[in-house]
Formats: C-alpha cells, sequence, structure tokens
C-alpha cells in the first residue's frame, strides 16, 4: 500500500469517526432529555393512581338525596301556598267601597305635573320649575311642558313631551349652550 492510499485511507477513517462520535452526542443528549421524562412519568402515574382513590359514587348519592328533599320541600311549600291563599279567600271580607272625604283624585294637570317631575328627577334634574300652565290639559293630547331645573351646578331649560299620561321626550339643554 502506498502513502498516498494510506493517507486516504486514514483521512476516510477519521472523518468517519467524527461523523460517527457526533451522532452519539446528539444520541446522548436525546438520552439525557429522555431520562428527565422517567420523573414525569412516575409523578403522571402517582396523579391517576390519587383520582382513581378519589371516590365521587359518595357525592353524587349525596346529590341524589339533597335532590329529593329539594323536590319534597317544593312540594310541601306548594301545598302550603294552596293553604294560605284558601284561608285567605274564605277569610277575606272586603271593605265598602264609599269613597272617604279625605281622598281627593288628581286633576289631569297635576297628574301630567307629577309624571314629568318624576322623570326629570329618575335623570339626576333638581330644583324643578314647570313653566307651562297644566290647568285646562287632558290627558290624550299631547303636552309640551316647559321646565327650568338644574343638573349639578348648571341651570337648564327645555321642554318635556307628554302624551297620554306618559313621557314621551325630553328636550332639556344647559343654558351654557344657549349663548356658544
Amino acid at each position: 500500500m502506498s502513502t498516498l492510499q494510506f493517507s486516504l485511507f486514514f483521512a476516510g477513517l477519521l472523518i468517519g469517526y467524527l461523523l460517527i462520535h457526533s451522532r452519539l452526542v446528539r444520541f446522548e443528549g436525546y438520552l439525557k432529555e429522555i431520562s428527565g421524562l422517567k420523573p414525569l412519568n412516575d409523578r403522571l402515574k402517582g396523579v391517576s393512581d390519587s383520582i382513581e382513590r378519589v371516590r365521587l359514587d359518595r357525592v353524587e348519592e349525596q346529590l341524589g338525596q339533597l335532590h329529593e328533599d329539594l323536590v319534597g320541600l317544593l312540594q310541601q311549600l306548594s301545598r302550603l301556598e294552596r293553604t294560605v291563599h284558601q284561608d285567605l279567600v274564605e277569610n277575606f271580607v272586603p271593605a265598602p267601597q264609599a269613597a272617604s272625604p279625605g281622598i281627593v283624585e288628581a286633576t289631569p294637570g297635576e297628574r301630567v305635573a307629577g309624571v314629568v317631575e318624576a322623570r326629570l328627577l329618575q335623570l339626576g334634574y333638581g330644583d324643578l320649575r314647570l313653566l307651562t300652565d297644566l290647568g285646562h290639559v287632558r290627558l290624550e293630547d299631547r303636552i309640551d311642558v316647559r321646565v327650568e331645573a338644574r343638573k349639578g351646578e348648571m341651570p337648564c331649560k327645555g321642554t318635556v313631551t307628554v302624551r297620554n299620561g306618559s313621557v314621551v321626550d325630553v328636550a332639556l339643554r344647559s343654558v351654557v349652550q344657549t349663548f356658544t
């Protein structure tokens, strides 16, 4: 064998050794990762065993008993309600329908004023003043009630539209907006 052939053979062996060595190093890395998975596998097995030890049969049984008790309680409650209702119907004596002299029915104007005031108070307005005369209004008509009020510390003016005894529209603006 010549020197050239020997050097080529030796170089081939060296390259082969390097390739095999690099593959073995990578394989050792994979083996280390796999050996790290073994404790995880043991933990998973422990969790699986503890889940098997948990008994849900007892909880299911108690929930079933609770459901049965609740159904019985609802039945007894409905019986009690029927009994109380029947007692009230039998023992109830209606009061005479005569009008008492202290009760006065509100006029349509007073009812409209009450509805407007209630709605504006719900919207957060205060210090309300109704500027429209509501003395001769009818509930069936559309009524535009001119109003002055305060929201916070800002004075507001505008109209509240009422139809059939209920508020349809509220159009109030701050006085400051009027001048800008």
